[in-house]
């Protein structure tokens, strides 16, 4: 604990209430400039408050300065050749405005790690935030793949390696891979709020972090692979928001494993 008790409980209350009113008002503006649905705009609040309820004074404000920054990187990554992407007809629809299906794809994952986190035994509950973590991390990974993978790669079907136009489920490129690094890497840093006060070494820390990483960008990799086999097929018929809820399940879930595999589980 970086200070003594009265003292963090002040700081944890301070930086709650400011993480809690910019998020509230950068979602107010996203909504405001069409950027997000009114079912968007109602999930993502309601998302937002159940995530801050569970996990409590002391980690809310680091999840939702996570999901903030999730929002906020993930709105303007979908503006990246917007143009390009609407002529090729890949662009997401009303111009990049997000809806409610988009706030459960990317959000259920994150939610059960938050509940899990909540309602789990004390001794171990500490674990579900690596999951919440990766999870978003990849969320966050996806959609830098997707955004910007579709306006510079030449993707190849991610089972077959064999090219395939612009847009098609499963379809990767390295512009994309390495995008989505680059959105994993983001929630990996911002996620270290979770770690900092728990009294961990610099080296687990590290590997949290790495951790996080890597587990975004296999979710990443997962929901390509789902894309390519699953999504629009029959006998599921999965769309790709079933896809992304998958895909970032299984993201939390591997961060989680790894947490354990390395013995970097906290508490």
């Amino acid at each position: 604990m970086l200070f003594s008790e009265p003292l963090h409980q002040h700081f944890l209350v301070t930086v709650t209430v400011l993480t809690v009113l910019i998020a509230f008002s950068l979602v107010l503006y996203a909504y405001l400039k069409r950027k997000i649905s009114t079912s968007a705009f109602i999930g993502t609040l309601m998302l937002g408050v159940i995530i801050l309820v569970a996990f409590g004074l002391e980690f809310g404000y680091a999840g939702m300065f996570v999901l903030l920054t999730f929002f906020l990187f993930g709105n303007l990554v979908t503006k990246y050749k917007y143009d390009k992407k609407a002529m090729l007809g890949v662009a997401e629809g009303k111009k990049g405005m997000r809806g409610i299906n988009n706030v459960l794809g990317n959000g259920l994952s994150p939610l059960i790690f938050a509940v899990l986190y909540a309602v789990s035994s004390q001794s171990h509950n500490t674990i579900f935030l690596l999951g919440f973590s990766g999870a978003v991390a990849t969320a966050c990974a996806d959609t830098f793949s997707t955004e910007i993978g579709q306006a510079e790669g030449n993707p190849r079907l991610i089972t077959t390696l064999k090219k395939v136009p612009v847009g098609t489920n499963g379809g990767v490129s390295l512009p994309g891979l390495c995008a989505s690094l680059l959105g994993s890497g983001l929630i990996s840093l911002v996620g270290l709020a979770f770690w900092f006060d728990l009294q961990m070494s610099t080296r687990i820390i590290f590997m949290l972090s790495c951790v996080c990483l890597l587990s975004g960008f296999l979710g990443c990799i997962v929901d390509s692979f789902l894309g390519a086999t699953v999504e629009d097929r029959n006998p599921l018929k999965l769309n790709k928001h079933h896809v992304n809820i998958l895909a970032t399940l299984f993201g939390g879930i591997f961060a989680i494993l790894l947490g354990y595999y390395f013995g970097i589980q906290t508490q």
